[in-house]
């Protein structure tokens, strides 16, 4: 009985220290994850500079932004203003915070603006700007700043924010948007290419202003290209944009995939759009309201017409060395795949044979795969299906070919490799691919379409099978029907009951109509009811 108290006692003691050591190494592993977590946030604190504007006057005042993003941008210390000395002098700043949730995950961020008002002309660079935040240092980008030469303006007004420029005396005055502020730029992927190789083309709007609407007024023209539109949500998505230094909300209003169909210099003329844009009327700083009428509800629209810049494109001719003999056209990168439906037939029985070559390129203009069948083999036309996806990236997707084959002759038949040749710009170079060779053990069937005879040539048995059409001698069962559908009442009840419900509901339209019109009529058939 001892011996078994203290194997118990050593078997519970055994327990307990494996089951504190699991403790201990779970609570290291959590400790782990809340560490590497904790990194990771840090890692993802991002910072950036912009300005307002990037060419002022000497004399004006401008602001440089610093805008710390992530999920710890709360806790990163406000920043030093930069030394600018040389050509400005620094006048102030402020501080502000916003902290947003998309999609269950929280994005804040935290914007120090410095304001400086420019004292020497001259074009010069703002160095960057460091912020330090556990333990790391973290640097903006460098921003540009043109400052020309001018008389000084009048220091702001009370109540007018730096930068501003107040309104002059007298009738309000309303202007369009600044030089700068709204503008059109297309984006292109690459601007020398191979024949038939993509071009990613986006329209981009850059806007620091207002815009409540806008319409396409001219379409780019692509002559010398198959265009393929990328599908947009009818709502442009906007997002913030550093460009030149200075933030912008950008949208992105069309995309197209261009192929090139010829070699040489080729241009896409602008594309123009129309934008309503929101101003304000400017009034004197003490006037009572100025306010009142400066919000956005009384703000006036006006029409700006903006258009991209032309775009120019050098197509390469595609190298002659190499090239296959078989070589269509096609230029990306593709795969091919062949199968069968079956590779045991009888003699007129139908097989079917797939053909699909994916990949990204042009997938709407790859060709027809060449088949060499055996001359007993009926060949019918492709059965063509294709799926396209278009993207920012390209054009991708697939075309598939089903042929419908009918072996005619008993035997052993080869279906020899079906070969597909295509352009990689990415290796500048030709690749050929081939499918499987396909062997087709074709048994006697119950019919025998034509016996061939001896000393008949290739070209006679091409012809075999394709100019009669076999008679079918099997006979065929027919079933006598004794139950008809229309014979039941149930098919006159179905075809009687809609007609009454609409007798029915067109008299009681009338009794309605009748009760509304003739007052006389409606008190006597409501005198029984009364008198009740």
């Amino acid at each position: 009985m001892l011996r078994e108290s203290e194997m118990v006692f050593r078997n519970k003691k055994t327990r307990f220290w494996a089951q504190t050591a699991g403790a201990a190494f779970l609570a290291f592993l959590i400790g782990l994850t809340l560490f590497g977590a904790d990194k990771a946030q840090a890692a993802r604190v991002s910072v950036r500079a912009y300005l307002d504007r990037n060419v002022v006057r000497v004399g004006d005042q401008f602001s440089l932004s610093i805008e710390v993003s992530g999920q710890d941008a709360s806790k990163v210390p406000t920043p030093e203003p930069p030394d600018l000395s040389k050509f400005a002098a620094f006048v102030g700043s402020s501080t502000s915070q916003s902290i947003q949730f998309v999609n269950g995950r929280m994005s804040a961020s935290k914007t120090t603006i410095f304001f400086f008002q420019a004292t020497a002309p001259g074009m010069y660079t703002i160095p960057p700007v460091q912020v330090k935040f556990k333990g790391k240092t973290y640097s903006t980008n460098r921003v540009t700043i043109q400052v020309q030469k001018g008389a000084a303006t009048a220091p702001p007004a009370a109540g007018t924010a730096p930068g501003q420029t107040p309104g002059q005396s007298g009738l309000p005055k309303t202007s369009g948007p600044r030089r700068g502020d709204l503008f059109l730029r297309a984006l292109v992927s690459r601007r020398k290419v191979y024949q038939n190789e993509p071009v990613v083309i986006t329209y981009r709007i850059y806007t620091r202003v207002s815009v409540t609407g806008y319409g396409i007024k001219t379409l780019p023209q692509t002559a010398g290209f198959w265009a393929e539109d990328v599908p947009l949500s009818q709502r442009p998505q906007t997002r913030n944009e550093i460009y030149n230094g200075m933030k912008y909300v950008v949208a992105d209003l069309k995309k197209m995939v261009l192929f090139p169909t010829a070699p040489g210099k080729k241009v896409i003329s602008p594309m123009v759009i129309t934008c309503q844009v929101r101003v304000h009327s400017k009034r004197r700083s003490n006037d009572i309201f100025d306010n009142f009428f400066n919000d956005d509800f009384f703000g006036r629209q006006v029409q700006e017409d903006i258009k991209s810049q032309p775009v120019t494109i050098e197509v390469l001719p595609l190298p002659e060395a190499g090239k296959p003999s078989d070589f269509s056209g096609a230029v990306g990168e593709f795969n091919l795949k062949a199968s069968l439906s079956k590779d045991s037939v009888k003699a007129n029985e139908a097989i079917t044979l797939t053909v699909r070559i994916s990949g990204s390129g042009n997938i709407k203009m790859l060709p027809e795969p060449k088949l060499n069948l055996p001359p007993d083999f009926e060949k019918y036309e492709p059965k063509v299906t294709q799926k396209i996806n278009r993207t920012g990236a390209g054009v991708s997707g697939y075309k598939q070919f089903e042929y419908v084959l009918i072996p005619r002759f008993p035997g052993e038949q080869r279906i020899a490799p079906i070969s597909f040749s295509y352009f990689d710009p990415k290796t500048k170079s030709y690749r050929t691919l081939h499918s499987p060779e396909f062997v087709v053990r074709v048994g006697r069937g119950s019919q025998t379409a034509v016996s061939l005879g001896e000393g008949l040539s290739k070209e006679e048995v091409r012809l075999v099978g394709k100019d009669i059409r076999f008679i079918k001698t099997e006979p065929v069962q027919f079933v006598r029907l004794n139950n008809f559908f229309y014979k039941t009442p149930l098919f006159w009840i179905l075809i009687f009951v809609p007609l009454l419900a609409l007798g029915g509901a067109f008299g009681y339209k009338k009794y309605q109509d009748r009760l509304e019109e003739n007052v006389a009529f409606a008190r006597s058939q409501r005198a029984g009811q009364f008198a009740k």
